[in-house]
C-alpha cells in the first residue's frame, strides 16, 4: 500500500512538474524562428526569404508571448506564398517557432503575352525571381488566342469552372512535366515553342534539329519512339543529319533531311 502511495505522489510530482513547465513556456516570449526549406534540387526559396516574409506580415512576432502565437495565420501566410507548396508552422520545445516549407518546384521559365514568369509542377504561377537562377526548359508561343488576365490564380489542369482557359499554358505546362517527371529526358531539351498552329516544338540543346511533338497525347508513346530513333538512327548518322523529326502522327516518326 506505501509502494502505492509513494508512485502516486511520484507521478502526481510528474505531471505537475510538466503543468508549471508548459504554463511557463506559453507565458514566455518568442525565442527566434527555426525554419527548414525543402526545395528538391531547385532553389528559390531560402531560410532567410521564409523569415523575412513572416516578420514582414507580423513584425512583433519575436517580441510576443508563445500563448499568443497565431500559428495558423502565420501558415495560411505561406500557403498564400507562389512558391510555397505546403507548410507546417508548430513550436519547439525552447520556445522557438518551427517553420517546415515545401517549395513549389518549376517545371518552365514562360514567355507568353508580353510576361514571363515560371509554371510550377501543380501548374500554378509563379513571379520570377531576381536572386535565385533557375535552368529549366524555357518556353514561349507563336499561337494566337485571346489575351490572359489571371495568370497569378492558374491552376492549370483544374477542370473546375472557374479553372484559367488557355490551350498554350495547359499544353505547355503538361509535356514540360512530362519532360521533368522523366528523368532520361529532362535536361535534353532547352526550348519548347508552341508555334502558329498550335503544335509542340521541342529544341534540343544538341544540335539543330527540332522536334515537332503535336499536341500531348501519347506522350509516352511518342518519347518512347523518338529515343529508339536517337539511339538507333542520329547517333549513327549524326545530329544534324535532319531538319526535324516529326512524333505528331500516329505510331509513326516522320524525319525531314536537310
Amino acid at each position: 500500500m506505501r509502494l502505492n502511495v509513494k508512485n502516486l505522489i511520484f507521478w502526481l510530482a510528474i505531471i505537475a512538474a510538466v503543468v508549471a513547465l508548459h504554463t511557463v513556456r506559453r507565458n514566455s516570449t518568442m525565442r527566434g524562428i527555426e525554419t527548414v526549406v525543402k526545395s528538391n534540387d531547385i532553389c528559390l526559396l531560402t531560410q532567410s526569404d521564409v523569415d523575412s516574409i513572416i516578420l514582414a506580415s507580423f513584425p512583433k512576432l519575436l517580441n510576443t508571448d508563445i500563448k499568443r502565437v497565431e500559428k495558423k495565420k502565420i501558415r495560411q501566410l505561406l500557403e498564400s506564398h507562389p512558391y510555397v507548396a505546403e507548410a507546417e508552422v508548430g513550436m519547439t520545445t525552447g520556445g522557438k517557432l518551427k517553420v517546415d516549407v515545401i517549395q513549389r518546384v518549376p517545371v518552365v521559365r514562360m514567355f507568353f503575352q508580353g510576361r514571363e514568369f515560371y509554371i510550377s509542377e501543380q501548374g500554378t504561377y509563379m513571379p520570377l525571381c531576381a536572386k535565385h537562377y533557375c535552368d529549366v526548359l524555357v518556353g514561349n508561343s507563336e499561337y494566337s488566342e485571346p489575351n490572359i488576365k489571371k495568370l497569378a490564380t492558374m491552376r492549370l489542369g483544374d477542370k473546375g469552372t472557374d479553372s484559367l482557359s488557355s490551350y498554350t499554358l495547359e499544353s505547355v505546362w503538361t509535356l514540360a512535366k512530362f519532360i521533368h517527371d522523366n528523368s532520361q529526358y529532362d535536361g535534353v531539351f532547352d526550348q519548347l515553342t508552341v508555334n502558329d498552329k498550335g503544335d509542340l516544338v521541342l529544341t534540343p540543346k544538341l544540335g539543330n534539329t527540332i522536334v515537332i511533338v503535336g499536341d500531348t497525347t501519347q506522350l509516352d508513346k511518342k518519347f518512347e519512339n523518338l529515343w529508339t530513333f536517337y539511339d538507333k538512327g542520329v547517333k549513327k548518322m549524326g545530329w544534324d543529319t535532319y531538319v526535324s523529326i516529326n512524333l505528331k502522327y500516329k505510331n509513326q516518326l516522320v524525319c525531314a533531311k536537310k
